[in-house]
């Protein structure tokens, strides 16, 4: 068994996964449940970690900070017949995976205001897989951007040396590369949403008030509201799914920009759509990937001018 030096019995490591554990210089193990179901995270004062019986393996990415280095470590965690054991630390690389995403109008070193760049962003974030997002503005698309992806569009990933576009095509692949924690959504549930954001974009670009296009959105906002009143927090229960992910961000976008150029909003009679909004806008994953709603709104102005 390799001595495990580099740890510090004192300072804190936090799993990619959310869970905590706390290497404690007492001999009493600090034990903490990551959110990956077979895995059980078990820590020793650093002079007594050791391998014992086994039954099962989990991999689960730790970082240590302290004040100046970030290590990233990798504890292969296992499970016996009456507590878990865990094996020395050992030190490996975590790649980030690199993701364009739109840029705000006028401001190209913040992320604006795409939802389906936010859709992927909160997959990865979801998922918990590191990644480094570039910002591209599409006002000007650069050449280096043109040569990647020739068709000009935003989000893109890099996966194993290739660009890949489309949003619908990057999550599938996420959930292939990474399947825990899963995202996926049964087939049944898969389209619930899918013609709120053609209908939203058709009432804000409306001129005529009795055009019925606010209907049809209303149409489709309580279609939503029917599915929640049956599933509960989410559109599949109370664990949030794809599905979700990709309602979100366009959910986000018809509160800020309906609020703006119409003073509009989702009336109390779909309470149900209403408090999903509240708790997907909650989520620590969406307020890290959310454009600010100033960028939102002046992402829909030159649609809503030329209507």
């Amino acid at each position: 068994m390799r001595a495990v030096a580099a740890i510090s019995s004192s300072v804190p490591l936090t799993c990619l996964c959310s869970s905590r554990v706390v290497l404690s210089p007492s001999s009493t193990p600090i034990i903490s449940r990551c959110n990956r179901p077979v895995a059980l995270f078990r820590s020793f004062p650093s002079s007594s970690w050791a391998g014992k019986r086994r039954t099962r393996e989990s991999r689960c990415e730790f970082v240590q900070l302290d004040h100046s280095t970030e290590k990233r470590l990798s504890l292969v965690v296992v499970r016996g017949s009456a507590s878990p054991a865990v094996e020395a630390p050992v030190r490996t690389t975590l790649e980030s995976m690199e993701v364009l995403v739109k840029a705000a109008t006028g401001h190209p070193d913040k992320l604006g205001d795409c939802p389906f760049s936010q859709r992927v962003l909160l997959t990865l974030e979801e998922k918990h897989i590191p990644y480094s997002a570039k910002y591209v503005d599409m006002s000007n698309k650069p050449q280096w951007f043109l040569e990647a992806n020739p068709g000009g569009k935003v989000p893109v990933i890099k996966h194993e040396e290739k660009w890949i576009a489309d949003s619908d095509v990057i999550t599938v692949l996420l959930e292939e590369l990474h399947p825990e924690p899963s995202l996926v959504s049964p087939e049944e549930t898969k389209s619930v949403g899918s013609n709120i954001f053609g209908a939203f974009i058709k009432f804000l670009t409306s001129k005529d008030p009795a055009d019925g296009t606010e209907k049809a959105l209303l149409d489709e906002l309580t279609a939503i509201d029917e599915q929640l009143k049956k599933s509960g927090k989410y559109i599949n229960g109370e664990k949030v799914t794809s599905v979700d992910l990709a309602l979100a961000p366009k959910l986000y976008h018809l509160k800020t920009a309906l609020g703006h150029y119409k003073k509009w909003a989702v009336p109390d009679s779909l309470p149900n759509v209403k408090r999903y909004m509240e708790d997907l806008f909650s989520r620590e994953s969406f307020q890290k990937t959310k454009a600010v709603e100033e960028y939102v709104v002046k992402g829909w102005e030159a649609k809503v001018n030329a209507a």
